[in-house]
C-alpha cells in the first residue's frame, strides 16, 4: 500500500527552495537591527518580505492564516513591536548558544586528533623498536 505523501504546511518554504548560507554574497540586508548575522538580499522588496532561510520572496497570500492570527495576539502596533524585539533577543540568544556549542565541539575534536597523533607516533616508535630488536 502506497502512503501519499503529506502536504508542507503553507508557512514552510517551497521544496525547491535551498536554504542560503548566512555568509553568501546574497545575503547584504539585515532583517532586523538586532539580529546583523541574519541578512536577506538587497532587492526591490523590503527585507522583510524575503524569507531568512531561502532568501526567496514571501508572498503574503500565501501566509493570510499566519498574518491573521499575528493580527489578532498583537492588537497594538507597540504590542507587535515589543514582540519582535523580544523575538530578536531570542533568535539572537540561540545563535550565540550554536556558535558556543560548535566551538566547544571543534575543540574536542581538536582535542581528539592531537590524542590519536600521539597514539599513532608512540605506536610507530614501538613498531619500529620491535622491528629492529628481530635479528636478521
Amino acid at each position: 500500500m502506497v502512503k501519499p505523501e503529506p502536504t508542507p504546511p503553507a508557512s514552510s518554504p517551497p521544496a525547491e527552495a535551498a536554504a542560503v548560507p548566512l555568509d553568501s554574497t546574497t545575503r547584504v540586508i539585515p532583517i532586523h537591527p538586532d539580529l546583523v548575522e541574519i541578512k536577506v538580499p538587497d532587492g526591490p522588496l523590503p527585507s522583510y518580505r524575503y524569507h531568512p532561510v531561502t532568501c526567496q520572496p514571501i508572498k503574503p497570500r500565501d501566509y493570510q492564516t499566519e498574518l491573521k492570527q499575528l493580527e489578532e495576539q498583537y492588537k497594538s502596533r507597540e504590542a507587535a513591536l515589543h514582540a519582535q524585539e523580544q523575538i530578536a533577543k531570542e533568535v539572537k540568544e540561540k545563535i550565540e548558544t550554536a556558535k558556543r556549542k560548535r566551538e566547544e565541539v571543534q575543540k574536542f575534536m581538536d582535542k581528539k586528533v592531537k590524542e590519536r597523533d600521539t597514539e599513532m607516533k608512540v605506536v610507530s616508535k614501538f613498531q619500529e623498536t620491535k622491528a629492529s630488536d628481530i635479528p636478521s
